[in-house]
């Protein structure tokens, strides 16, 4: 028993560092669309926040699920780029406290 709950919280670790790269794609698709207006980079940012928000849930982070799936329907809606931002922001907060 002691293995497999060793094995989770090193898997939880792995997930959480991997966050931060997650974080910077999304960062980058949101520039990208600031500056493009592209459509593409707007569903790459949805698609990333869905899957944060998915994968954020599995692992019991309902904080990073909650700011993702703001972010996830704020792209999907194609809100105002001030919007996304903040959306962003808040991600961003919960994932680095």
């Amino acid at each position: 028993m002691k293995s497999f709950e060793k094995q989770l919280i090193e898997l939880n670790k792995k997930y959480a560092a991997a966050l931060g790269d997650r974080l910077a794609e999304l960062e980058a698709y949101l520039s990208a669309y600031e500056l493009s207006g592209s459509d593409v980079e707007l569903v790459k940012l949805y698609k990333g926040a869905h899957a944060i928000a998915g994968s954020a849930r599995t692992f019991g982070l309902p904080e990073v699920t909650v700011n993702a799936k703001k972010l996830e329907l704020a792209a999907r809606d194609e809100s105002e780029i001030k919007i996304l931002q903040k959306n962003l922001a808040a991600l961003k907060k919960c994932i680095s406290s």
